[in-house]
């Protein structure tokens, strides 16, 4: 092509003469086109850095429409009823009544302006126009003061009793007025009474009784104000207001608006915009109607539920920094690439004129189409990504059935989209102009043998703040997060990548050495192909570095993320297991015994509980799909100790069936559960009592305690025997050595009180049980229930939690492009290498080395480098996961934190990453061996 005034194209291959100053109208398509051509030549490269350039955009644009889908359903929760509400009220007594042209001009404003800048569709608008109290008369009987006022844009609100109400101005000399029902017809007064009202001041005017009315729903939030704020109202209306007010020059004594808006359409990304507007309306009110004071408002939701979406957009984006990092890594690699194969060209046009300002022009304009078609195929691969990520359960588990998310694009994603979409080209630019300056006017400098992380000891200067914080986490006992939102520090998954990434850029540091030395070892062998093939990763690991380091760093990130997410889901149940105690809780209400308490004179003073009226758990057990019951009560208590009365709890239980039913773990006492029951059943009146509370007060088995128990208003005592400990209990914390719990026999806490007590009911089911059934019919057969606590629902609940889901689900798709992304880079750096080296090889072949030779030679190169790779990231992953996930505590310390290192999804993973890369060194290995010939045959030509 040629970029000239003429009209004419000709190809690269001609001369092009020096532009001139006068160009030619197409010169800027001719610059396009040949953007597109260079692109086309090298579509290869191409096309994997669109590749690249896609997994960024399409990660970036799904974040924030992940934020935007799981939030947007919980806007309305998070604001008042209705959602957008705002009210204004005006009063007189405080700032001084008003004319009809004051309120004219204010509720101009609120009509017009106000509606205006919120910019939301308007669904309600009322007012209220109160002229202060009136005295009204009804044939000669008084009937108090009642105030006038006129209430539009309520009519939906209210229902017409008797009479009819069109709320029309009139010219009759009595004014129809609407009344309320309830109140009215208590005075006696009926539809077509005639009502005198006198003014304040002085004066009377007319009232005709037109309507009654009533509210359709006095819980109907929609209402300005509560209903019987305007039934002790004389509503009229709003012209025959300014008709009965029309003597006095401020009539108004209160003011009231309330607009209430349609925020369907409303997004997460609409909401700081919304809060901007509402807040410089706002103002402005108060600046239109001065006095005026805003009591309902959207905007203390709005705040809360906007920071609450900035909290889980910023974890969001936190813990997809390693997986955006690498991203961008194999961006760069590709890219320096690709501009390496242009810069043959870049050179051929300087040299026939062209400036570097337009060779770097159409470097940009390549990158711009890049990231244009990045950006389109993002927006439409995303929504997808979205909802892979709302059925995460896991870590690479996508088994989560819930509702499909809704999707939406906003201005801000394509925003996020565009800008990751350039900031990734950005790297190629950056190539580009290095390239440019280097090629256009001198040769480029020799590549350096270490990179320039390794130059400036970036690996050193981030093991020591990785190590840092690893031994301030461990001197201070850890890092303990709640289980139901274990990444709210960002230290949870920062100082791990942290740590991670430092070990990995010190490996590739080191592995030269390694290499150099199994070098010198072989030279005591024959192998010559693994010999060379030693030598030559020794000289030139650099060609290899990339590859190496997305390798390791996947790797190892994917060994503590599996492990990371095993003990995120244990601790979750085992959470939530301790926190119910069984398979299913059924709480019924308290129905008390009473008895009426009088004083001397035989007034009642109080209400005296005798007792409590309890239901037997027998016919529970006769549900299909429940398998063991048992009663729980729970009662305050206290120890009588030599010097101090410490409080506590006395879980009473049924011994026969609480081991069946409890959710127990082995570890919360050195005796088995079963065991320790057994001797409850030897020493009935026993009790098994708390560890920690023992040891604390010189308590041990065998000794025995007076307990006392608080029912009825009393204080029962009996004297126990310590039969066992316990260090937990489901539903009972330990972690106070100042307060106890122990477990006895239920019947036996009946005894001492000498009444029976309320207690839940604990049950054990089939794992095939329908749960919603079995409540159906505990119902049925006459058990009170005011509460049903289900683990495995508490457990569905926390699995859909926005951001538990987001960080899994992200980390794995992540982790799968990333995977694919290594992958495709080992490819294209072991195809660049061995490029470079085609004539040496085939010198090495003409002089005898043969096929099978040179297969072996580059197999092994191949092999020692992913060899390497993998077992760097292996052994760092490992390290991570063994010296860090200890130290993070998921369980808030009840029940005791487990780590559980998940070797079967980490043996899972690198298994099929392995075969992967074993199929990329073979594909590889066929390919270059057969070429390695050919290239020798050229050279002689």
């Amino acid at each position: 092509m040629r970029l000239a005034q003429s009209t004419e194209t000709p190809s690269l291959s001609e001369p092009v003469p020096r532009l001139s100053a006068h160009r030619s109208p197409t010169y800027p398509f001719d610059l396009l086109r040949l953007a597109v051509e260079r692109l086309w030549q090298h579509r290869g490269l191409a096309g994997w850095t669109l590749v690249g350039l896609l997994a960024a955009v399409t990660l970036a644009v799904s974040l924030i429409l992940y934020v935007d889908a799981v939030n947007t359903d919980l806007l309305a929760s998070r604001l008042g009823e209705p959602p957008f509400n705002f009210r204004y009220r005006y009063l007189g007594v405080w700032n001084g009544n008003i004319s009809q042209s004051q309120f004219e001009a204010a509720s101009t404003y609120m009509q017009r302006d106000f509606t205006a800048n919120i910019a939301l569709p308007t669904a309600q608008l009322t007012e209220y126009i109160g002229a202060g109290v009136w005295t009204v008369n009804s044939e000669g009987y008084n009937l108090g003061g009642l105030t006038l006022g006129s209430l539009p844009g309520a009519e939906h609100l209210i229902e017409i009793v008797d009479g009819a109400w069109g709320g029309m101005p009139t010219t009759e000399e009595a004014i129809p007025v609407l009344l309320s029902a309830s109140v009215f017809a208590t005075m006696g007064v009926q539809v077509g009474d005639l009502l005198t009202v006198s003014r304040p001041g002085g004066g009377t005017i007319q009232l005709r009784v037109a309507a009654t009315w009533r509210p359709v729903d006095p819980n109907d939030p929609a209402w300005l104000l509560p209903p019987r704020f305007f039934e002790t109202a004389l509503l009229v209306a709003r012209d025959n207001f300014w008709r009965a007010t029309s003597a006095l020059p401020t009539p108004v004594e209160e003011a009231d608006w309330g607009v209430i808006f349609d925020g369907g359409g409303v997004k997460t990304g609409d909401v700081s915009a919304l809060l901007n507007r509402i807040e410089t309306t706002e103002r402005d009110a108060s600046n239109h109607i001065p006095g005026v004071r805003s009591d309902v408002s959207p905007v203390a939701g709005l705040r809360a539920f906007n920071a609450e979406v900035e909290r889980l957009t910023a974890q969001l984006a936190i813990t997809s920094l390693p997986v955006g990092g690498l991203t961008l890594y194999f961006v760069m690699l590709v890219a320096g690439l690709l501009v390496g194969r242009q810069a043959d060209e870049d050179a051929v046009l300087a040299a026939r004129g062209m400036s570097r300002r337009v060779v770097l022009f159409i470097h940009a304009v390549g990158w711009l189409i890049l990231a244009g078609t990045a950006l389109g195929l993002g927006l439409v691969m995303s929504p997808a990504v979205v909802q892979v990520v709302g059925q995460t359960s896991s870590f690479l588990r996508f088994d989560n059935a819930g509702a499909r998310l809704p999707v939406a694009f906003t201005a801000q994603t394509l925003l996020v989209g565009a800008a990751t979409a350039l900031c990734a080209a950005g790297d190629g630019l950056w190539f580009s102009w290095r390239s440019t300056r280097y090629g256009i006017v001198h040769s480029s400098p020799e590549r350096a043998g270490r990179a320039w992380w390794q130059r400036t000891y970036l690996d050193v200067l981030l093991f020591i703040p990785a190590v840092y914080i690893l031994i301030t986490l461990t001197r201070s006992g850890g890092l303990t997060a709640a289980v139901a939102d274990p990444f709210s520090d960002p230290l949870t998954l920062g100082a791990p990548t942290l740590f991670s990434l430092a070990l990995t850029l010190l490996f590739l540091r080191v592995y030269p050495f390694l290499l150099g030395l199994g070098a010198r070892l072989l030279t005591l062998t024959r192998s010559l192909s693994l010999l060379m093939a030693l030598r030559e990763l020794t000289r030139s690991l650099d060609r290899y570095r990339g590859t190496l380091l997305m390798m390791g760093f996947t790797l190892s990130l994917t060994g503590f993320t599996a492990s990371l997410a095993s003990t995120l889901d244990a601790s979750l149940r085992d959470s939530i297991d301790y926190q119910i105690g069984a398979d299913v809780v059924l709480v019924p209400p308290t129905d008390a015994e009473t008895e009426a308490e009088r004083n001397s004179s035989g007034q009642q003073t109080g209400v005296d509980v005798q007792g409590f009226n309890v239901l037997p758990a027998d016919d529970l057990a006769t549900i299909p799909g429940v398998a063991a019951v048992s009663r729980v009560g729970r009662y305050t208590a206290q120890i009588a100790l030599p010097n101090e009365r410490p409080q506590g709890t006395v879980l009473g239980i049924d011994r026969a069936a609480m081991a069946a039913v409890t959710r127990y773990r082995a570890d919360f006492s050195a005796v088995p559960l079963a065991d320790l029951f057994n001797q409850l059943a030897a020493q009935r009146t026993g009790i098994i009592l708390s560890a920690a509370f023992a040891h604390a007060h010189n308590l041990a088995v065998g000794g025995a305690l007076t307990v006392q128990i608080n029912a009825l208003n009393t204080w029962a005592e009996i004297t126990v025997p310590i039969i066992g400990l316990v260090d937990y209990f489901p539903t009972l914390d330990p972690t106070a050595t100042t307060t106890f719990f122990g477990l006895m026999s239920l019947d036996v806490v009946f005894e001492t009180v000498g009444s029976e007590l309320p207690y839940e009911y604990w049950l054990a089911v089939t794992a095939d049980a329908d749960r919603d059934a079995v409540r159906e019919q505990a119902a049925a057969l006459g058990y009170p229930i005011l509460d049903w606590r289900d683990p495995e629902r508490e457990l569905q609940t926390a699995l859909l939690a926005p951001l538990r889901r987001g960080v899994l689900g992200f980390l794995s798709v992540g982790f799968l492009a990333a995977v694919g992304l290594t992958l495709i880079g080992a490819v294209i750096q072991n195809a660049a290498t061995f490029r470079a080296q085609a004539t040496q090889l085939g010198m090495l072949r003409a002089m005898g080395f043969g096929r099978a030779a040179a297969s072996t030679y580059i197999f092994t190169v191949q092999g020692l480098a992913a060899f390497g790779a993998v077992g760097g990231g292996t052994l760092i992953g490992v390290a991570t996961t063994l010296l860090y996930l200890p130290i993070l505590d998921f369980s808030g310390g009840l029940p005791p934190y487990f780590v559980r290192v998940a070797w079967g999804e980490i043996t899972l993973v690198y298994a099929v990453f392995s075969g992967g890369l074993l199929l990329v060194i073979l594909t590889t290995t066929l390919t270059l061996s057969r070429a390695s010939l050919s290239a020798v045959i050229k050279l002689g030509d």
